[in-house]
């Protein structure tokens, strides 16, 4: 495989990753703000999903490359 291709791979990981830990420790804010909407968190931690996503999404490439390099499974028939 090419580094394009572990490339294409990691940013789709990435992505799905990212969108399953974005709603992960989020708390509503108590207090009301004009002009904030009702649902907004105080804290995010974008930083830290951040790290942990991109920390899983290697080593989930590098999972599915191995299986795929090795034949374990295989794409084309």
């Amino acid at each position: 495989m090419s580094y394009f291709e572990w490339f294409v791979i990691y940013i789709v990981i990435w992505w799905v990753l990212f969108f399953i830990f974005l709603p992960i420790g989020i708390r509503k804010s108590n207090t009301k703000v004009l002009g904030q909407d009702s649902g907004a968190p105080e804290k995010t931690y974008l930083w830290k999903k951040f790290i942990v996503v991109s920390i899983l999404a290697l080593l989930l490439t590098v999972i599915i490359v191995y299986v795929i390099n090795n034949n374990l499974i295989s794409i084309i028939s």
